[in-house]
């Protein structure tokens, strides 16, 4: 360990802040949920190497993601292991590790050895010097694709530099694929946002659908190109070119997982959940602990039970859809949602003690993110309204939902609930009711 003057600590600071690395994009907690970021990409590090694009080396830059985010959790050590990984998938390629080395010298500076930091610095120096940029202040092509890539892995509040980044490379390299397609996944996911936020974006003023389709046209076996053009498609009612696109990125992309995970998703949207099941249980033979695959196929087992009803009717689906669940939580239990969602399938299938059980451990815990605490009190208010038919009950939790004020997409779902309990309440529930939501719907609007 060493323990410089203040003077080179500063200038050695000075020297990582200058770095482009994940610890000086702004990548912050805050705009993420940690949990599930790491499952989502410590699934992609544990596939077989015929199940990921072929065109990139994406568990090098995984790994820098995930090492990021283990740093983000306070696991310094374990973010140094996952770099050891990235230089490891890296080590053919000197400029495919500066991002590495510059995460690398940070964690080492964090942990007390500047030393260490400061032999990454100078790694860092030689590899510049071996392949300078002109000019000097450009970035080499692999840091402003690891750039580019993190902005759009990471968060929502990122795609529009993610767009920047991918058009300031396609300036200089304007019919390069993979610029092109990532320019065009963040058009996809931007214009994605926006809609959600109730813009209207016509098929035919689509900048997203524009630069899909060329992409596609410089990489036509992209399954992943073809997923996202099918879900444009499809939400804007052209259902026969959406079933295409789907039908060939399956074909060209039988055994990518990201592409199969995501095609799952589309057809369970579409009702398809059949054709979903196969692809996905397919994909499980080949890899059998993904969280995220059991999720999928466990969520298509319980929409195809329910079937428009708003509640199950298939108490074999829900049945099947449990086992899937439980090796969700058992392969990423610090992820919270999926415990809820378990207690609420077992409630399903007429189970209320197991689901009341795990329930009350919940609430036990001390350890919940506020969010995590207002989804707890949701499903637990939506657990006493449709199974245990005690709507005071019910009504508490999502009142005590909304009282953590509007972090969570949950603080909505309690409102609504609340809303429509007000339809057939008895006067004084009502009264009760309609007398908080006054109260907090002025508060919520401030946070």
């Amino acid at each position: 360990m060493s323990a410089g003057s203040g003077e080179e600590n500063e200038n050695l600071r000075n020297d990582l802040e200058k770095l482009e690395c994940h610890f000086t994009w702004g990548l912050t907690a805050q705009d993420v949920n940690l949990n599930f970021l790491e499952a989502k990409f410590r699934d992609v590090v544990s596939l077989p190497e015929d199940s990921l694009p072929q065109e990139i080396n994406l568990k090098g830059r995984i790994y820098n993601h995930l090492a990021y985010v283990k740093h983000l959790q306070g696991c310094n050590q374990e973010a140094l292991g996952y770099l050891g990984n990235a230089v490891e998938e890296n080590a053919d390629n000197a400029k495919s590790c500066i991002v590495t080395y510059g995460n690398l010298a940070w964690v080492h500076h964090l942990m007390g050895d500047d030393r260490e930091a400061e032999t990454y610095l100078w790694r860092l120096e030689e590899i510049n010097e071996r392949f300078p940029t002109l000019p000097p202040a450009a970035l080499h092509r692999e840091v402003l694709g690891e750039k580019a890539w993190s902005f759009l892995n990471f968060s929502k509040n990122h795609y529009q530099d993610a767009k920047d980044c991918f058009k300031e490379a396609l300036q200089t390299e304007p019919n390069d694929k993979e610029w092109n397609t990532g320019c065009a996944f963040s058009l996809f996911r931007w214009d994605g946002w926006r809609i959600k936020n109730g813009e209207k974006i016509p098929l035919s003023t689509s900048r997203s659908v524009k630069q899909l389709k060329k992409a596609l046209e410089l990489d036509p076996d992209n399954g992943m190109i073809m997923v996202y053009l099918a879900r444009v498609f499809q939400n804007n009612g052209k259902t026969l070119e959406a079933g295409n696109y789907i039908k060939k990125a399956l074909e060209v992309s039988p055994n990518n997982f990201c592409v199969v995970l995501r095609v799952g998703r589309f057809l369970r949207k579409v009702q398809n959940y059949d054709m979903a099941l196969h692809a996905l249980e397919k994909m499980l033979k080949i890899v059998p602990d993904s969280a995220r695959l059991h999720h999928e196929i466990s969520n298509n087992y319980r929409w195809k039970a329910i079937r428009g009803n708003g509640l199950p009717d298939d108490q074999e689906l829900i049945l099947r859809s449990i086992p899937h669940k439980e090796e969700e939580v058992r392969l990423n239990p610090s992820y919270f949602y999926p415990q809820l969602e378990l207690a609420m399938r077992y409630a399903e299938v007429k189970d209320v003690e197991t689901a009341e059980g795990m329930f009350q451990e919940m609430f036990a815990r001390y350890d919940l993110k506020p969010a995590d605490r207002q989804a707890l009190h949701r499903m637990y208010g939506d657990f006493q309204k449709y199974h245990m038919d005690s709507m005071r009950t019910a009504v508490t939790h999502y009142m005590e939902g909304m009282k953590l004020q509007n972090i969570s997409t949950d603080w909505e779902k309690c409102r609504t609930r609340l809303l429509q309990i007000t339809e057939s309440a008895e006067t004084s529930m009502r009264t009760e009711i309609e007398k908080f939501l006054s109260v907090q719907l002025t508060t919520g609007a401030t946070h």
